[in-house]
């Protein structure tokens, strides 16, 4: 398939050179910012580009719904989720939601994740980024960043908020990697539609387990919280309530680990910033903001047209499907002063990276927060950094990052 046809936007394979989908996103910005896409396996859909058109779709619950699908997969595979879990998507989460049961379910751990409590965990997390960085110097000057550090560093954060014990926390990652990129574990007798549905499986029995535990000896724990919650007078439903659980203990880690690989390479990339960034550490926190703009981890979410409507001189009709590609739209120099260029000082900016309105993410004060904790400790500790190898991405269309950062460098 040629680099520039827009049906690479939902092909999963294609995220693995994300120069080529970077180049397809800017083209269809200029050219085509909403362009009608028909794949050959996927539902067709609105492509949307630009940034302007997806704060609107964002801003606009009215016109623009998260159910049935906030995420476009296999047509297949939506058909099969509906006869084994009842529901195309195979979960039903925050994120696939709107009305009053997605606001009163937001309600239920919205607190843990705002500024003040946030700050709260600044200690203990800080502590963990010291852990970590204490690995790198234990591995003598190598290793892959991505694999040995950013996937687990986060993931510890998240799993202690939940209440998941350190011992399950590989199966948790294994798991997640196979629910969020299902094409990277296609085998000789697994397509990815199986892959995805045997994870959702698996992740649905093991928070069932905890849910039980945690009904008989609750902790101050998320898990806890969540299990003996009560909505009209009711416990959640389990399939909600194990929907609910593993959309934190995926998206709680994997796009703040997506976002801090490829912050530091951003920074090997861009050497000048790193060596602003390790003599100003004040600018961290700033930097770690600008990290996760630009990599943009989540790549689309979905929304259904609920009425005829024009968008930037489309028309839209009624249960058409609008795709919104987020790194895009924070590459849109409409929006955001030169989208192209890495700048650890840059200013605040309204970047599109954790969403808008009423489903933007929960944890991003957490994520900048970690972010910013492990940048701060590591970076003025190293007297070199570099490549150590040609870095590798994951095939998928949804969450997507480094899956491997080999590096070389030198402790003070």
């Amino acid at each position: 398939m040629d680099a520039l046809d827009p049906r690479n936007l939902t092909h999963a394979q294609a995220y693995a050179r994300p120069a080529e989908i970077r180049r397809l996103l800017a083209e269809l910005r200029q050219s085509q910012p909403i362009c009608w896409v028909e794949p050959d396996d996927i539902r067709p859909y609105w492509a949307v580009t630009r940034y302007q058109d997806i704060r609107y779709i964002e801003s606009t619950p009215a016109l623009f719904s998260a159910e049935p699908r906030a995420v476009v997969i296999l047509e297949a595979l939506e058909k099969a989720n509906l006869e084994r879990f009842g529901d195309i998507m195979g979960v039903k989460t925050l994120v696939h939601m709107d009305g009053p049961q997605h606001m009163a379910l937001r309600k239920l751990t919205r607190d843990w994740f705002m500024p003040a409590n946030i700050a709260k965990l600044r200690g203990h997390v800080e502590g963990l980024a010291e852990e970590f960085i204490g690995q790198m110097r234990e591995r003598d000057g190598r290793c892959d960043f991505a694999g040995d550090i950013a996937f687990w560093y986060p993931l510890r954060v998240v799993m202690q908020l939940i209440g998941i014990p350190r011992q399950d926390e590989a199966d948790i990652l294994a798991l997640t990697q196979r629910l969020f990129a299902p094409d990277a574990y296609i085998s000789e007798d697994k397509d990815s539609a199986t892959v995805f549905m045997e994870t959702v499986q698996a992740m649905s029995e093991y928070f069932s387990v905890l849910v039980d535990e945690r009904r008989r000896q609750p902790r101050d724990d998320i898990a806890s919280v969540l299990a003996n919650a009560r909505l009209g007078g009711e416990l959640i439903d389990p399939f909600t309530l194990t929907s609910y659980l593993v959309l934190l203990a995926t998206a709680g880690h994997d796009t703040t680990s997506a976002s801090l690989a490829g912050g530091l390479l951003a920074l090997l990339q861009h050497p000048e910033q790193l060596r602003r960034l390790q003599g100003e550490p004040a600018l961290c926190a700033g930097a770690a903001d600008e990290m996760i703009r630009w990599v943009s981890p989540v790549k689309h979410f979905a929304r259904t047209v609920l009425a005829d409507t024009e968008l930037a001189g489309a028309a839209l009709k009624k249960g058409d499907t609008v795709v919104m590609f987020f790194e895009s739209a924070n590459r849109d120099a409409q929006a955001i002063a030169q989208p192209d260029v890495f700048d650890v000082g840059r200013p605040p900016s309204k970047h599109l990276a954790f969403g808008h309105g009423r489903h933007n993410c929960l944890g991003m004060h957490l994520a900048r927060m970690e972010i910013t904790c492990f940048m701060q400790q590591l970076l003025p500790q190293l007297a070199s950094l570099e490549l150590a190898g040609e870095p590798g991405y994951i095939p998928s269309h949804f969450v997507s990052g480094l899956s491997s950062l080999p590096i070389r460098y030198r402790f003070k």
